[in-house]
């Protein structure tokens, strides 16, 4: 079991090398295949970017499904009923949230490598190569996330997500002025801008549920008290709920469900204003630099409303734009202080290692005619 252990990094990096490999024989076949005898573009419809960006979704998916599954079998056995279900809806996260970064990545990628060469095609042996390494690097990456998924690493994969699924829907706006409007204009467009927007949403909200359960799940274990566990569920809660916001503020968009889609976002806030004033009765070993840091990001809010409705000094894009990235960021950092504090409990809960001090078996295998001393020495 030792030796599993010490060689489980260099385990995991082979499989990685063979599930890479794989992908880049799938995908490079697939798009051999696809392409035919034409040269093709970088990007647009049929293009290679479509190709690389589909493929490696659907390859990423699964290689984060594989990850996951190896991460569980070398964890502790999920308990029955609510446990195996929340390792399936953890499971699905993950692999839909890889999923997306590769389509939205590669997407954005392709689209400015076609402006960065225009005019220019690939030939068939070409695009298969170009695909085929874009599904390699994509199942290696997927594979190697999952397998070490952890809060802090779970985080990151939430600021990736939104940096890429948001910026892929700014790129490929059809309207160039969509700022003018508001952020929420992105999600009005039936193109690709419009489903990279509002899916990106729906998506981060399911990974922020997932988040809830990863950074709370030490705290329940060690919570010995009626108080202490209800606290932390309430925690967990706020989480959860910030989560369904954020995805009904994807799956309603602001010019069909106005309503619906105004109030998910302001519900999203007012959770995240309460968990800022409540955050230090939920956690009390949060660190106080976090709480403070919570109150000035609430501060910014509201100042930044109070700019755009009495004052009008800049349009609803910029309020939005403010508010998104603090209560991201807030969450984000609120994800990795738990992980500190969980790691801190689990030092101090964890038991004092032996001190182990030469005895008289060392004298026992020192060479004949040496005493004590001399072997201890």
């Amino acid at each position: 079991m030792f030796a599993l252990k010490r060689n489980a990094a260099v385990t995991s990096e082979s499989r990685a090398l063979v599930i890479g490999g794989a992908g880049f024989l799938i995908l490079g076949m697939i798009a051999f295949l696809l392409v035919g005898r034409e040269p093709v573009a970088l990007s647009g419809r049929g293009s290679v970017g479509d190709i690389a960006a589909l493929g490696t979704a659907v390859l990423g998916a699964a290689a984060a499904v594989i990850g996951s599954r190896q991460r569980q079998a070398h964890d502790a056995p999920p308990a029955p009923g609510g446990g195996r279900t929340r390792n399936i809806i953890d499971i699905f996260a993950l692999a839909l949230a890889h999923a997306c970064i590769f389509l939205f990545g590669w997407l954005a990628l392709f689209s400015i490598f076609q402006r960065a060469f225009v005019g220019a095609v690939l030939y068939p042996l070409a695009a298969a190569i170009l695909v085929g390494v874009t599904g390699a690097i994509s199942s290696y990456i997927a594979y190697l996330s999952t397998v070490t998924m952890n809060a802090y690493r779970l985080a990151a994969l939430l600021a990736v997500f939104l940096v890429t699924g948001v910026l892929t829907s700014m790129l490929t706006a059809e309207d160039p002025q969509w700022w003018q409007e508001n952020l929420s204009a992105l999600g009005m467009s039936s193109g690709v801008s419009g489903v990279a927007f509002n899916l990106t949403l729906i998506v981060a909200g399911v990974v922020v549920t997932t988040l809830a359960g990863y950074s709370t799940r030490t705290l329940e274990a060690t919570a010995k008290t009626a108080p202490a566990r209800r606290r932390v569920r309430h925690l967990e809660g706020g989480i959860v709920l910030i989560g369904i916001l954020l995805a009904c503020v994807g799956l309603f968009p602001v010019d069909e469900q106005f309503w619906l889609h105004t109030a998910a976002a302001s519900g999203m806030v007012v959770v995240f204003g309460t968990l800022i004033v409540r955050m230090r009765s939920l956690v009390p070993s949060i660190p106080a630099t976090f709480n403070l840091l919570g109150l000035v990001f609430l501060a910014v809010i509201a100042f930044a409303v109070l700019m755009y409705f009495p004052v009008g000094y800049y349009n609803l894009t910029a309020v939005e734009l403010i508010a998104a990235s603090l209560v991201f960021a807030w969450l984000i950092v609120l994800i990795r202080n738990l992980a500190a504090v969980d790691a801190d409990q689990l030092a101090a809960s964890a038991p004092a290692r032996p001190v182990f001090q030469r005895t008289d078996t060392a004298a026992q295998t020192a060479a004949p005619g040496t005493d004590k001393t001399a072997a201890d020495s």
